[in-house]
């Protein structure tokens, strides 16, 4: 090699060196001004949003939730909205709820205004305790009004709560009641040679039977039924009180709507409106002047109202805080939403880890005297459940007591937890019980024969190859799995009884795994007491024989990256934030949820059909 082609070689690689560093360089000047774009943008939003607001005089408290109602709204994932996904959207049911209470008491404020075009869910019991903070608007002398470009069956249960409701001349009103459906997918199963082991405690435990059968069971349709017919008898009395319709006029539209609509030619509106269930068909202008006879316009032209994230923020109000003054015992307030896991956060993931973080700090902290603990929860892993079971009984033990509030679901593992607290109050429409266990273990022995594959192995005990996915499961490691669930089932029997004070045979008979509302639970002494947050607040009071209290809202942590996400893609507040509550994820096919679910040992206290309304 010449002297010249060995120089060039030389400097072949610094030059190669200088060109990488040079695309680094260039690569991180990029994304610095991208990350210092994102900031100063987040920074612009959080000012601009966080304005002082002014309540107008003579002003209507303006109700306009956007997305989906949920106990508290979880932040959204740092990635997402970089990498343009789509952020669901949350808004937190204290907030409306705190909003309308304080709007009853304000002098400011004349009437509350519903907008629920952008509710994209609310679950009965939630939309209920809405009804409930409206007809207590209404017994201070105030009004309420309502107006919509449609309704779904969740906004017209809350927009039939209002003293006027208006509807534009081409929406409708559809009440479709409650029902759910699965896929059932053993015939798929049996055609890919897979091998589903179920192992099962409670004869009314379906989430096993997309697995196991092609249809629905008998018992699982009898619990279905009864549950979604008292739902559905609740909502009729409720539009029927409000609108002073008799029920069974209401029930037969409900089941003939296509006749009502036939009669007015196609004209759903007028359907409505002749059936009573809307006061007037107006459209958009008409609406706004109507809605704004009693408060007025401002000076855009717009009604003279205040939006309820700009009235808590205008009164300085914390929708998860009440402070009657210094030195009143302290009632923390925890909530528990979304599937029971050993950890993990988000909006459909409650982590027990983290949970049990928050409950050990209630428990050392000597200004807090007892505990809520608010549940919104399908259940989920057996063993997670209990972890956050025995945590909330450390409390017990330590002299404070712990009240269970469940909100729109507390079921199997939902239920779990709370089943040994000193009192439990449910919604009339919480979906709760579904006392039961499973293990599911699907297995790919027959699958991998069809095409060639074979499996073969030693092992020094007979459960050394007993689970596996590959090579199925033996007779040694079924009996084991299925005496686990059974434990198990007898485990969640024991703990009611104790818990509830009943006697385990009379526990057993509301169990295997069926699922109630809230009103039927507390005719089986499953629950103590019909209500909301503040009626389990006041109850835990009365256990710490606090006459005056303050209550702390206890959650995690706030992670900055996700907090600066939920500015730049999400709304301006946290009160009514930023993601929706996973309904695909409870409507897709039992696969795609069970795959999800996390639990040492393979048991699971979960009800697939608990939360399925549309």
């Amino acid at each position: 090699m010449s002297p010249d082609s060995s120089d060039r070689s030389s400097r072949k690689p610094g030059l190669l060196g200088a060109v990488g560093a040079m695309l680094t360089r260039i690569r991180n000047f990029i994304l610095n001004v991208l990350f210092f774009g994102i900031l100063f943008a987040a920074i612009v939003l959080w000012f601009g949003s966080r304005q002082t607001a002014v309540v107008p005089a003579n002003a209507a408290l303006l109700i306009n939730p956007v997305g989906t109602i949920v106990e508290y709204p979880s932040l959204p994932d740092p990635l997402q909205g970089l990498i343009g996904a789509s952020i669901p959207r949350q808004v937190a049911l204290q907030s409306i709820l705190k909003a309308i209470e304080h709007g009853a008491q304000d002098p400011d404020i004349e009437v509350v205004i519903l907008n629920l075009d952008q509710l994209e869910w609310v679950a009965p019991a939630n939309a209920h305790r809405i009804g409930i903070a409206l007809e207590q608007f209404k017994a201070a002398g105030k009004a309420v009004a309502a107006y919509g470009h449609y309704y779904t069956q969740p906004q017209y249960h809350i927009a039939s709560y209002a003293d006027a409701l208006y509807l534009h001349p081409m929406g409708q009103v559809i009440l479709q009641g409650y029902g759910t459906f699965s896929f059932y997918i053993n015939e798929l199963l049996n055609k890919l040679q897979v091998n589903v082991h179920v192992f099962r405690a409670g004869e009314f435990k379906s989430a096993v039977e997309p697995f196991t059968r092609n249809d629905m069971s008998s018992q699982a349709r009898l619990a279905a039924e009864t549950l979604y017919e008292n739902l559905w008898s609740n909502l009729l009395k409720d539009i029927s009180a409000n609108r002073n319709i008799d029920v069974e006029a209401l029930r037969n539209y409900t089941n003939r709507l296509s006749e009502a609509v036939v009669s007015t030619n196609g004209d759903a509106a007028r359907a409505a409106l002749e059936n009573h269930l809307v006061d007037e068909l107006l459209p958009g202008d008409q609406a706004k002047s109507r809605l704004a006879q009693d408060v007025g316009l401002n000076a855009e032209g717009d009604i003279n109202a205040i939006d309820f994230q700009s009235y808590l923020r205008a009164r300085g109000i914390d929708p998860y805080a009440e402070i009657d003054g210094a030195g009143n015992p302290t009632i923390a307030v925890i909530i528990v939403e979304g599937m029971i896991m050993t950890d993990g956060r988000g909006a459909d993931v409650a982590g027990a880890d983290e949970i049990r973080e928050l409950i050990r700090q209630a428990r050392v902290d000597d200004n807090i005297e007892a505990l809520v603990v608010r549940i919104d929860s399908p259940g989920g892993s057996q063993f997670a459940s209990e972890i956050v079971r025995q945590e909330l009984e450390l409390v017990q033990l330590s002299g404070k007591p712990v009240v269970s509030s469940m909100g729109a679901t507390a079921a199997s593992g939902g239920y779990w937890i709370a089943a040994t607290s000193d009192a439990i109050v449910a919604e009339r429409e919480t979906i709760t019980g579904s006392i039961g266990i499973f293990s599911v273990a699907p297995t790919l022995e027959n699958s991998l024969e069809t095409v060639g594959v074979h499996t073969d192995g030693v092992g020094t005990t007979p459960i050394t190859l007993g689970l596996n996915s590959f090579t199925g499961i033996n007779e040694e490691m079924s009996q084991i799995l299925q005496a686990r669930v059974e434990h198990g089932y007898e485990q969640f029997l024991n703990l009611v009884a104790r818990g509830r004070d009943l006697p385990v045979a009379v526990v057993r008979e509301s169990a295997e795994g069926r699922v109630w509302s809230g009103e039927v639970a507390q005719e089986l002494g499953l629950i103590d007491v019909i209500g909301g947050l503040d009626t389990a607040i006041a109850e835990a009071a009365r256990l710490a024989e606090a006459d005056r209290w303050n209550v702390r809202h206890l959650s995690p942590p706030v992670d900055p990256r996700s907090l600066l996400m939920a500015e730049l893609f999400g709304p301006a507040t946290l009160f009514p934030a930023a993601a929706e509550l996973p309904r695909a994820l409870l409507e897709a096919p039992a696969t795609v949820l069970l795959t999800q679910l996390k639990d040492p040992f393979n048991l699971f206290t979960l009800c697939l059909e608990c939360v399925p309304f549309q």
